[in-house]
């Protein structure tokens, strides 16, 4: 199962995949009702700020809709479903691993006579499936720690001597931490694929004795603020309200870029419908709405220019000539593999 941010941030929805999909089943053919529509989300803070945004105003300019919210949102769930015939979720969110024309037999083709893709940025209106945001994983530095400022690029990450304290990393092998040693040891980002992971673990090698792992995003957030850590490498979701509790700076020289999408599963009962949410999601107002509740990126091309003014500056949206994109079909082919390897080395 693929760990993300999303599932981290939704952590209240934490739901056995067994008993969900049972309760699911259970359930049947009578979510699937004319003027309804389900959807699946990680869950807790995460679904509250996509509702916020997108979900209630859509049920508001439609009070006889009934939307109902499920989770989990792991694709396994979605894939079960498909193949056991019994549909019961509309409109599927999802992280960036997902959605690929790999995934075909699972989902049906966006409906783009109803969402208007040519309104979205570049990438963001696929096959199979829609951007709903554009998020950012980034250097985040203690500014007490380095008065005459702080790492602005991987390569700054990586040097202990100019840099001095300890690193906070994400302990997850595809969380973007082999594509920082690459890029910070010179390899460029159009020449990162596929990994060099010796390479990558030589460079890791380095600084070693100065990271300090962290698993959740709570965790990340608090080795900064605490001052544990000098810098890390978080999710804009940890770094932005870390600044609010102490004196931390971000760098977007070089930052990594992910997202939320949605898709539609194939042979949901209620499609046409979840085709009209996806189409109010990625329109104008609702993404710069969500702009004032994360600090994530809109995917709506006049959104971007038109951001709220919570996070305006400091959006991936603002940076994206410096971003990083994570090549998940190569993740999904090699990240069993990887994953011994990376243990191997951690317990060395």
């Amino acid at each position: 199962m693929q760990l993300t941010r999303r599932a981290l941030l939704g952590s209240t929805a934490a739901l056995g995949l067994a008993s969900a999909f049972s309760g699911l089943l259970g359930a049947g053919r009578a979510l699937a009702q004319s003027g309804s529509v389900t959807i699946a989300t990680s869950g807790g803070a995460f679904e509250e700020a996509l509702r916020a945004a997108f979900f209630t105003p859509y049920q508001e300019a439609n009070p006889s809709l009934v939307m109902r919210f499920d989770t989990p949102d792991d694709p396994s769930r979605l894939k079960a479903m498909v193949e056991a015939g019994n549909v019961t979720v509309d409109l599927w969110t999802t992280g960036d691993y997902f959605g690929f024309d790999s995934d075909a037999e699972w989902l049906e083709e966006i409906d783009y006579s109803v969402v208007d893709g040519d309104a979205l940025l570049p990438g963001r209106a696929m096959k199979y499936r829609v951007g709903l945001d554009i998020e950012q994983t980034l250097i985040t530095y203690r500014t007490d720690a380095f008065p005459n400022g702080g790492p602005q690029t991987l390569a700054d990450f990586f040097d202990v001597e100019k840099f001095p304290g300890m690193r906070a990393c994400w302990k997850w092998v595809a969380g973007g931490i082999f594509e920082a040693a690459l890029l910070a040891d010179g390899v460029k980002k159009e020449d990162l694929y596929p990994l060099d992971i010796e390479r990558a673990l030589a460079k890791l090698e380095t600084i070693r004795d100065s990271i300090i792992w962290w698993d959740t995003g709570a965790q990340s957030q608090q080795l900064l603020t605490s001052g544990e850590a000098a810098m890390g490498i978080l999710w804009g979701s940890r770094a932005f309200p870390a600044m609010e509790a102490a004196p931390i700076g971000v760098a977007w020289g070089e930052w990594f870029s992910a997202g939320t999408w949605c898709m539609v599963p194939k042979g949901a009962a209620n499609k046409e419908e979840a085709f009209k949410v996806i189409a109010f999601a990625v329109s104008t107002e609702p993404q710069i709405k969500l702009t004032s509740l994360l600090p994530y990126g809109p995917t709506n091309a006049e959104a971007a220019k038109r951001v709220d003014e919570r996070y305006k500056g400091n959006l991936p949206t603002d940076h994206l000539d410096t971003q990083i994109a994570i090549d998940n079909t190569w993740w999904i082919a090699n990240q069993a593999a990887v994953d011994t390897r990376f243990q191997e080395w951690l317990l060395g």
